[in-house]
């Protein structure tokens, strides 16, 4: 996976339209995304994150929300149990949802809740984000169905020791 980072507070924009499609760009808390959401690049962003920046998914983009996905626990498995059950949450909207694999050049990466927001503001969910590692960007949705994932580079997706324990 490309990038993990952990959810830690709220914030929001004006970027929706009253149909809640994204219409500008703008920051946008990562507790209110949803799937189709496409973000501009992440890469300065690391450790707790409250905000990103969306941008119409006709824009040049470099990453898309395609799932979200609540953890069944109600006690805190830990960051390692909440990993692993978004490298299979997100592995199996993206085969479900999208229809595409890791084979497609489609890789991914996910949002997670922390401990103190999981016990102090009941964060549960976990935001799977389809990333493209060899694109500058790219352009449409595949959430909408208008991304094209013929036109994604290939990459070597064999996970590491880490990621296929």
């Amino acid at each position: 996976m490309a990038l993990v980072l952990t959810v830690a507070a709220c914030g929001g924009g004006d970027v929706r339209d009253e149909a809640g499609s994204v219409v500008t760009a703008g920051p946008w808390s990562v507790f209110d995304l949803r799937p189709g959401d496409c973000v501009t690049d992440t890469a300065e962003l690391s450790g707790d994150v409250d905000e990103v920046t969306l941008v119409p998914c006709e824009e040049p983009h470099t990453q898309e929300v395609f799932a979200v996905v609540r953890h069944p626990d109600d006690a805190y498995p830990g960051a390692g149990g909440v990993a692993t059950f978004a490298d299979r949450a997100c592995l199996t909207a993206l085969a479900e949802d999208l229809d595409l694999t890791l084979d497609d050049g489609i890789a991914f990466s996910y949002l997670l809740p922390t401990f103190e927001g999981w016990n102090k503001n009941g964060d549960r969910n976990v935001v799977c984000v389809l990333v493209f590692p060899e694109e500058a960007a790219v352009t449409g949705s595949f959430v909408a169905g208008t991304g094209d994932a013929s036109s994604i580079t290939v990459t070597d997706v064999t996970p590491t020791d880490e990621e296929a324990s």
